[in-house]
């Protein structure tokens, strides 16, 4: 048996007997979908809270039943430091990251950053936001990443108070609980990678460890960071 749709309707109040306006993209989706009138769906308002509902007989709103518990969302909160590169490239990223469970992306412009690339990002910020929430529920998490703005990397690492693990292509994953210390891997750096004094610098901001996005993916649920 296929599990009720999530629907996003942020801000809204989702207290047993509320009814909730969908949003009109939310409605047309389920219209499309063939949820009839009292089907059962799912409503997340993005910051942490859902709630079972029952769809109401026009389709334009939702009749809370009660809240239910927090899914798909990790033991710890991970801020992703992002290098702007090309548009599709930083949008794959946001949708992958929110699938692995990321809290938050701050985008960087790292020293390979294209001056266009950033300019795009910063005009697109609307749609991987939108990117986040479709993840989020394709994936079935609860609570959508925040998605802040191109900004420099002394200003992300500001925002970064805890240890700090820099993604290398062709370093060995990260395991459960541990992790080499040794900082590996070589190849060319694409852009939005950032150049060694960048990394040494966001090195110094926190403990450093050599990890592949893969490795990081796979372990986000149980993973907890080496003493």
């Amino acid at each position: 048996m296929s599990s009720p749709p999530r629907v996003l309707v942020p801000g809204a109040l989702l207290q047993a007997g509320e009814r909730v306006v969908l949003p009109d993209a939310e409605a047309r989706h389920l219209k499309v979908s063939r949820i009839r009138p009292g089907g059962e769906i799912v409503l997340l308002d993005g910051a942490g809270l859902r709630a079972e509902a029952r769809l109401s007989t026009d389709g334009r709103e939702a009749v809370v039943g009660g809240l239910v518990a927090v899914r798909g969302e990790p033991i710890r909160r991970v801020t992703v430091l992002l290098g702007v590169g090309e548009l599709a490239r930083v949008e794959w990223a946001v949708e992958k990251g929110t699938e692995c469970g990321a809290a938050r992306f701050v985008l960087v412009v790292a020293a390979r950053s294209q001056g266009p690339h950033v300019a795009a990002a910063a005009a697109k910020l609307d749609r991987l936001r939108r990117i986040a929430a479709e993840a989020v529920k394709q994936c079935d998490r609860t609570v959508v990443p925040q998605i802040l703005a191109p900004q420099s990397l002394a200003a992300a690492l500001g925002l970064c108070d805890g240890p700090i693990f820099v993604a290398r292509p062709g370093a060995p994953r990260l395991a459960a609980g541990g992790g080499s210390r040794r900082r590996r891997g070589r190849g060319r750096r694409p852009e939005g990678a950032s150049t060694p004094t960048r990394n040494a610098s966001s090195t110094r901001r926190g403990r450093s460890l050599s990890a592949s996005v893969a490795g990081s993916c796979a372990s986000r649920r149980r993973w907890s960071p080496p003493s």
